[in-house]
């Protein structure tokens, strides 16, 4: 698919890889709908790349996330790509996992953009054909000690996103997964249960060397939209 004048709906956008997805696919000239809970975050996002959209989303909420797709539509006619893009982190032992945290998590990390790929599914039916894109995580398929209850979550999303791209195969769709390692952004500290610094930053403080600028998440996402491909890794394995 080519990028150039694609609705493209992007959740999370409001920092991290959300973030710089927004600011790499606007200068490639998509028309943006930018979805985040923080509505002043957005408006300031929309006066950086004008002519997007900002509509302000809790996508754990129902009616919300169906009033973000319905918007999108009533202001652009359709949506071309869905970015599953918000989430959350989680580092704690899996004997002390907190469970209301850890449903709280599933909802955000797995509900959430479950419900939103069948809302858009039967637009991008109707309309010929569509993508969409899950960020999941390189950890979803490692087995790292603290990184359990995030890491399942992410594993869930990629067996969902990956059965719904064959079920879809014969509609146009196509979904993918995009699985970064560990990006440079705060994602791992906003969380109630945050990562410990040493998984990014050495002890002087500087970057460890596998850690990925969130700039390189926004080009791979980027190059998963033109390709189709059902999955990448960044950096590649």
């Amino acid at each position: 698919m080519t990028i150039q004048n694609k609705v493209i709906l992007i959740t999370g956008a409001s920092s991290g890889i959300g973030l710089a997805t927004a600011h790499h696919l606007a200068g490639l000239g998509a028309r943006l709908v930018l979805a985040a809970r923080g509505a002043d975050t957005l408006h300031e996002l929309e006066q950086q790349l004008p002519g997007a959209v900002p509509i302000p989303t809790d996508i754990t909420n129902p009616d919300q996330a169906a009033h973000l797709v319905e918007e999108a539509i009533a202001r652009f006619g359709r949506i071309d790509v869905l970015i599953n893009n918000a989430g959350r982190a989680m580092a704690k032992p899996v004997e002390h996992i907190d469970l209301a945290e850890y449903t709280a998590l599933l909802e955000l990390n797995l509900v959430a953009p479950l419900r939103l790929m069948q809302l858009v599914i039967p637009h991008m039916r109707n309309q010929g054909g569509g993508q969409i894109i899950n960020i999941s995580s390189q950890a979803s398929t490692k087995h790292i000690p603290y990184i359990a209850g995030y890491a399942s979550t992410k594993a869930a999303l990629n067996t969902l996103a990956l059965t719904a791209r064959d079920e879809l195969a014969n509609d146009n769709i196509a979904v993918s997964i995009v699985k970064p390692g560990i990006a440079d952004t705060n994602f791992g500290q906003n969380t109630p249960s945050p990562e410990p610094d040493h998984l990014r930053h050495a002890p002087d403080g500087t970057l460890l060397p596998h850690v990925v600028p969130a700039s390189a998440v926004a080009q791979a996402i980027a190059t998963i939209i033109t390709s189709g491909n059902a999955e990448i890794d960044i950096p590649e394995t």
